[in-house]
C-alpha cells in the first residue's frame, strides 16, 4: 500500500503472488496510484501507453507529511491530463502536524480541482501521527473540511481495513466522502460507515504499459458514469444538496453520470434518486417512493418538468411532490400517480387527499384521470367529478366513448340518491334494501 503499511502485508503480497487481475478486480474500470517511487532511475512514465492499456484513472501522489512535494507531481499531473487520464492528487497524511496547514499545503500545489477529469483530493490516512482515536477521527475530519471549503469539491478517502478496525476504532461518521480502500486479496466489505468502496486498490504489484517496475492498481465500484461523475469538475448546488444528504453513503448514493442541462437549470441522476437545479425554483431532490414514478415519466424530460419543492412527509401514508408540469401523488395503496394541469387544478379546488375524489389511482387517460372516490373528466364545459358508483358503471359502460358522452353538469341530489347528467344521457345513483344500485 504505503511504505508504513508493506510491513504488515503478508509475504504472499510482497513476492507478488498475489497477481493484479484477480476474478474480482478483473471486470471492472482500471485505474493506477503512482508517486516518485515509479521513477527509478529518473525515468518517465509514459501516460500514453498507460492509457492505451486500458487504465482509466490515475491517483498521483501530490504531497506528503507535513510539508513536502512530491518531486514528480507536477510532471506526472500534466502528462496523465495530456493522455486524456481521469486523474486524483493524494497526500499522505502525518497527524503530528496541523491537518489544516497540510490540507492548505495540497490545495497551493493541485489547485482546486475544478477542471473536466479532476477526481477530489484524496486523504491517505494510515498514520495515526500518535493521537487517540477520537483525535484521529478529529484531525481527519478537520483536514477534509478544509480542503472541501477551499475547493467546493468533496474529497475523497483512502485506508485500509486494519487501519479502520485498530485506530481509528471503525469510526461510522466519514461515509459521505467515497471510499478508497486497500486490501490485497480477495474483494473488501465497506468499512464501518460506508456502505461500499469506490475505489479498491487491490495489489501492489501490477505491470502495466509505460510503467518500469511495478506499480499499485486499482478498480472502481461501479460504472464509467458514476466514474465521469465523480471527475467532472462540477460544484454546485447539486453537489452541495447530495454532500447535505450524506454523499456518498447517504440517502442519494452515487451520481450515475454527471450534471446535464434540464429546462432552466441542470439536473443529475443517483443511484436512489434525482436533484434537479433551476434558478427559478431552487434545487430539490426527488427520492423513493417518488424518484420510482418520476423515472419512468422520463424525469425532468418528462411531462412533470423539474421539482419545484420538497416532498412532503407522509400523513396517514400519502407522499406528495410538487413539480414545474403537475404533482405526484403516492401511497401504499394506489403507487405513484400524476396528476397535471386542470385535472390537478380541480382535484386541489376540491381539497386534494380530503376531497371527495381522494386519491388517483391511475394516470390521465384520455379526457379522464381515476380516483378513489371517483373520476374527473374535462369536458368543453369545464372539468367534471363523476363519483363513486356512477363512476364505476359508467366506466362499465365504455366512459366517455360510451352512448353516454362526456358528463355535462355536476352530480347533484335527487330523492333517495344522486344525479349526474351527460351529453346524451343519465345515471342516478339509489340505495335500495340497504344495498347501492347505479340505473
Amino acid at each position: 500500500m504505503r511504505s508504513r503499511l508493506v510491513a504488515a502485508l503478508s509475504l504472499a503480497v510482497l513476492a507478488g503472488l498475489l497477481v493484479p487481475g484477480s476474478a474480482d478486480a478483473a471486470s471492472r474500470i482500471q485505474g493506477i496510484d503512482t508517486a516518485k517511487y515509479q521513477h527509478d532511475g529518473g525515468r518517465a512514465i509514459d501516460w500514453a501507453a498507460v492509457k492505451r492499456s486500458g487504465q482509466r484513472f490515475a491517483f498521483i501522489k501530490a504531497t506528503g507529511h507535513a510539508d513536502r512535494t512530491d518531486p514528480w507531481f507536477a510532471r506526472d499531473w500534466a502528462a496523465a491530463g495530456r493522455a486524456g487520464m481521469i486523474r486524483g492528487a493524494y497526500h499522505y497524511a502525518d497527524p503530528s502536524h496541523s491537518a489544516v496547514a497540510q490540507a492548505d499545503a495540497i490545495v497551493g500545489v493541485v489547485g482546486t480541482t475544478r477542471e473536466a477529469n479532476d477526481l477530489g483530493i484524496v486523504l491517505d490516512l494510515e498514520d495515526t501521527g500518535g493521537l487517540s482515536p477520537a483525535r484521529l477521527a478529529q484531525w481527519a475530519h478537520s483536514f477534509l473540511s478544509r480542503v472541501e471549503s477551499r475547493t467546493g469539491r468533496v474529497p475523497i478517502l483512502y485506508t485500509y481495513v486494519s487501519f479502520w478496525s485498530g485506530p481509528m476504532r471503525n469510526n461510522r461518521t466519514f461515509g459521505a466522502y467515497p471510499l478508497w480502500l486497500a486490501r490485497y486479496g480477495p474483494q473488501p466489505a465497506p468499512l464501518a460507515g460506508w456502505d461500499r468502496w469506490t475505489f479498491w486498490q487491490h495489489t501492489s504489484s501490477a505491470r502495466v504499459a509505460g510503467i518500469s517496475g511495478a506499480v499499485d492498481h486499482d478498480v472502481m465500484c461501479c460504472s464509467a458514469g458514476t466514474l465521469a461523475a465523480l471527475a467532472d469538475g462540477r460544484s454546485g448546488p447539486i453537489t452541495a444538496l447530495w454532500r447535505k444528504l450524506g454523499g456518498a453513503s447517504g440517502t442519494l448514493g452515487l451520481p450515475l453520470g454527471p450534471e446535464s442541462a434540464v429546462p432552466g437549470g441542470w439536473g443529475q441522476a443517483f443511484e436512489r434518486g434525482y436533484v434537479a437545479t433551476t434558478k427559478a425554483h431552487g434545487t430539490w431532490a426527488v427520492l423513493s417512493p417518488i424518484w420510482e414514478r418520476y423515472r419512468s415519466l422520463s424525469g425532468a424530460a418528462g411531462p412533470l418538468g423539474v421539482p419545484v419543492a420538497a416532498a412532503t412527509q407522509p400523513v396517514r401514508g400519502v407522499v406528495m411532490q410538487r413539480f414545474a408540469g403537475g404533482t405526484i401523488v403516492w401511497s401504499k395503496v394506489t403507487g405513484g400517480q400524476p396528476i397535471t394541469g386542470a385535472m390537478l387544478a380541480r382535484w386541489n379546488k376540491d381539497g386534494g387527499v380530503r376531497s371527495q375524489e381522494g386519491l388517483p389511482t391511475a394516470a390521465r387517460k384520455g379526457v379522464s384521470q381515476q380516483f378513489l372516490g371517483g373520476g374527473l373528466y374535462a369536458t368543453s364545459s369545464g372539468v367534471h367529478l363523476v363519483p363513486g358508483a356512477i363512476r364505476d358503471r359508467y366506466e362499465q359502460l365504455g366512459g366517455p366513448s360510451s352512448v353516454l358522452g362526456l358528463p355535462a353538469k355536476e352530480a347533484r341530489t335527487v330523492a333517495g340518491g344522486r344525479l349526474v347528467q351527460f351529453d346524451l344521457g343519465a345515471l342516478v345513483e339509489l340505495t335500495v334494501a340497504g344495498q347501492t344500485v347505479v340505473i
